[in-house]
């Protein structure tokens, strides 16, 4: 067996993406303590000949973790995303399980982007998953309920980014958007907060108000998230103004270029509603969560300025009998 003992150029994984195969092999880790020191030993590796080593795993059930080394990582969510396709073709697998499996991988992308400073070329993963859950939400015309019973009720940067792509998603197919501008609105909310990934950790994590100065500090991610996005050259300028613009404020006085009204990109204004309403509907560890129907009207009566009105009305008009 291959034993390596660098804790740190691991990564956790759910084994039970591996299950469907995929077009490239990277080998599998289990983790054991031997005299108090962690060692990795390889399990197996995701070629067909140790396939059903996997899949005989997944049949019987496991508590084991599995991690796989750090620089596999953009083939492990290929591979995950492969899987997914296979599960969205299964017609005995429920709607409410494919959107789970769907949000778990999302999760598991833009947690590693946030967490460990990955390499920003597994935020391309993140396109195919979108078009997925697009895929699955409209077959089972779900509305902004059905997203709430999925996404997490608890904070974090990288489940907040995948709750506001959501929610954008929701908008654009119940607003009836052409399908090219669902999958760009549903893309740019998802990756809106990439700059974050250049902020200090203890700026993002912290418990309560920030200080004006950690709030300049903070206003960055919005210029470092555009930039992050157009120079990977690979996603549409929608999806770039949003990471930009979302921060900017209908009415003026927003960050980073103060604009005002249609000045601002119409995706980043309807990301902006989706931000604001998951950041106070979910938990942090110093304020409880606020319910759908007490959040929009904070958001109408409160920030009514921030928001542009049209689209505000048309949010809380889609929300329905969700509230």
């Amino acid at each position: 067996m291959d034993t390596v003992t660098e804790e740190g150029q691991f990564r956790e994984i759910n084994i039970e993406f591996l299950a469907k195969g995929g077009d490239e092999a990277f080998d599998i880790f289990y983790k054991t303590d031997s005299f108090g020191v962690e060692k990795f030993v390889k399990f197996a590796s995701t070629e067909r000949k140790h396939q059903e080593k996997v899949i005989r795993l997944l049949e019987e059930g496991t508590d084991q973790d599995f991690y796989i080394h750090e620089e596999d990582l953009f083939k492990y969510y290929k591979y995950a995303t492969n899987s997914l396709k296979a599960v969205m073709a299964d017609p005995d697998v429920s709607t409410k399980v494919k959107t789970e499996k769907i949000y778990e991988v999302s999760k598991g992308v833009m947690k590693e982007f946030f967490d460990n400073n990955t390499s920003e070329k597994i935020l391309e993963t993140s396109e195919e998953v979108m078009e997925m859950m697009e895929e699955c939400m409209t077959t089972a015309e779900a509305g902004f309920h059905g997203i709430a019973a999925i996404t997490s009720k608890d904070y974090y940067t990288y489940t907040h980014s995948v709750n506001v792509g959501l929610y954008c998603m929701t908008f654009g197919v119940k607003s009836e958007m052409s399908k090219n501008d669902i999958k760009q609105l549903s893309l740019g909310g998802m990756l809106h907060d990439v700059g974050k990934s250049k902020i200090e950790h203890s700026l993002i994590n912290k418990d309560g108000k920030l200080t004006d100065e950690e709030f300049e500090a903070m206003k960055a991610h919005a210029t470092e998230g555009e930039k992050i996005l157009s120079g990977m050259n690979c996603f549409g300028g929608n999806v770039v103004r949003m990471a930009g613009e979302h921060h900017e404020k209908f009415k003026g006085g927003g960050y980073p270029l103060g604009k005002i009204g249609n000045e601002i990109h119409l995706f980043a204004r309807i990301c902006k509603i989706m931000d604001v309403y998951d950041a106070l509907t979910t938990r942090r560890s110093y304020k409880k969560a606020l319910s759908a129907f007490d959040t929009l009207i904070i958001m109408k009566k409160q920030m009514a300025h921030d928001f542009d009105p049209d689209l505000l009305l048309s949010f809380i008009r889609l929300m329905g009998p969700d509230l």
